[in-house]
């Protein structure tokens, strides 16, 4: 059975005025059964608060079916929407979604809307209720046609953006108090962190948000070598100090660099074999697809901003699972990189 801490859902805890603002928004959410974009980084707790908003609404006795969108291509994938009925579908990162996958939503929010339309007094109970995530601005989203008025417009979904951790400093330490006391639980020993190694915390911007914070107190506690978490142990964990310029400040081999150093860093005694490709597939792919968003997927001026022809283009698209579209005009999103 899991312990009341767990139960608490991590993206709502603190006192920030942000973060008071979030929770009465999710509260709100979880009354009505409008259709729902969770905007927010990578890291700061969309699916948490999808959950959360399941279980506090009408629906929580049915299904929570969670589906990653970039990967919802399959038939098994597709069938996990019908197990979705009379509870919550949430589909992470919507954007990257195949066109197959936008189709199949575009027609649930469609019979929404007609179910709207009709004298029925309560929509369909045996329909999911569908929240849908996002680390894409709104406004690129309508600006690259990929989901535009179809999905977030016409059929009155609702727009919740979660503030990433840097607008709710102020939350670090309850937050950081509450990782610690879940690791505690799990490892029978209590663990505090105060002092200056709080401060460093505090100085840190997190961008990766919450799962990143998540991440150093976690690292911190079991580094340490007492119930109390010492600065050197915070220091050990954090990138270093040079390496914590802004991501979009450093020049592209500076940004890879930092990133297979941290990379290194996490395997460090795991054994490691075939690092080429995995390194050059996931450098590959986002450029593949960050390409074709900034070509609004038209795969002849991918190919010609790549230097490359586009039947290499299209092997490419095939080796790193990415979605090619119906035509060269239907347009295909990214992920960001970092």
């Amino acid at each position: 059975m899991k312990s009341q801490n767990q139960l608490v859902c991590i993206a709502l805890v603190g006192e920030e005025p942000a973060t008071r603002r979030l929770r009465e928004q999710v509260a709100e959410s979880a009354l009505v059964e409008t259709p729902l974009l969770l905007e927010g980084e990578r890291g700061s707790g969309r699916e948490h608060i999808g959950r959360h908003i399941h279980a506090s609404s009408a629906r929580r006795a049915g299904a929570f079916i969670r589906i990653d969108a970039e990967y919802a291509d399959s038939e098994r994938a597709i069938g996990k929407l019908r197990r979705a009925h009379g509870g919550t579908l949430l589909v992470k990162d919507l954007p990257y979604g195949s066109a197959r996958l936008r189709r199949v939503l575009q027609g649930l929010l469609e019979r929404r809307e007609q179910e709207q339309a009709t004298d029925r007094p309560e929509p369909d109970a045996d329909r999911p209720r569908l929240i849908l995530t996002s680390d894409v601005e709104l406004p690129r989203l309508l600006e690259s046609g990929v989901v535009a008025a179809e999905l977030l417009g016409l059929h009155q979904v609702t727009r919740l953006r979660i503030p990433p951790l840097r607008e709710r400093s102020g939350d670090v330490p309850v937050l950081a108090e509450h990782f610690l006391t879940l690791l505690s639980d799990q490892l029978g020993q209590t663990r505090t962190l105060r002092g200056r190694a709080m401060d460093q915390l505090l100085r840190y911007s997190w961008p990766g948000n919450l799962a990143e914070l998540r991440d150093v107190v976690n690292r911190s506690a079991l580094r340490s070598r007492g119930q109390t978490i010492e600065l050197c142990d915070v220091e050990a964990v954090l990138p270093p100090l040079q390496e914590r310029v802004p991501l979009e400040q450093l020049s592209l081999e500076e940004t890879v660099r930092v990133k297979l150093r941290a990379l290194l860093q996490r395997l460090d005694g795991y054994p490691i074999a075939d690092l080429y490709e995995e390194v050059l597939s996931h450098v590959e792919r986002p450029l593949l697809k960050e390409v074709l968003f900034r070509t609004s997927g038209n795969q002849l001026r991918a190919a010609a901003m790549l230097g490359i022809n586009r039947n290499t283009l299209r092997k490419k698209l095939r080796e790193r699972g990415i979605d090619c579209g119906e035509s060269d005009a239907a347009p295909l999103p990214t992920r960001s990189s970092t």
